[in-house]
């Protein structure tokens, strides 16, 4: 009967041993399907959120282009009126290099040093290629007066460049 006892024991030991890690597994598995419509809701979500973001960001960026895009208007403007101004500036009933001289002496390939401009009469001029040049404009930020610098004669006036900070002239006069 002890024999019986521990054999039945076992049995029912080993019976149970073997049904808990199924029902685990059943039930881990029932845990998984209630879970897997909520992921797949979730997943589903996700898309729609980063879309969402995505139209968001553009439309952060849009905006911020558009006063970036009036300003490069203004500038652009700017930098007409600017001109129109230099070239009035420059034209207004001052000395005239003739052709051949000017070609002789001036241009981007005759480039040259102020050092320093004489004042006269409170208005800095300086003298390159047998000529006075007088300033019409201030000296540029950054400009040093050692710099290699030009003359050139366009729309109408004569400017001085400074090959080193392309895109700025300054309007001078032939004296």
């Amino acid at each position: 009967m002890k024999l019986a006892g521990i054999i039945g024991t076992a049995v029912l030991s080993l019976t149970l041993g073997a049904a808990a890690p199924a029902y685990a597994q059943e039930d881990h598995a029932q845990q998984e399907e209630h879970a897997q419509p909520e992921d797949k809701k979730a997943q589903q979500d996700k898309p729609a959120q980063q879309e969402e973001k995505k139209a968001q960001q553009e439309e952060k960026k849009t905006q911020a282009d558009k006063p970036a895009q009036q300003e490069d208007k203004n500038t652009q403007q700017e930098k007409t009126v600017q001109h129109d101004q230099q070239v009035q500036h420059a034209d207004v009933g001052h000395g005239r290099i003739p052709d051949d001289r000017f070609r002789a002496n001036f241009g981007r390939e005759h480039v040259f040093v102020i050092n320093r401009p004489v004042i006269v009469e409170g208005h800095p001029r300086f003298q390159y290629g047998g000529y006075w040049f007088g300033f019409s404009q201030p000296w540029p930020t950054g400009w040093l007066y050692t710099d290699n610098v030009y003359v050139d004669y366009v729309d109408g006036g004569y400017f001085l460049y400074n090959p080193f900070h392309p895109g700025i002239r300054v309007v001078i006069v032939v004296i």
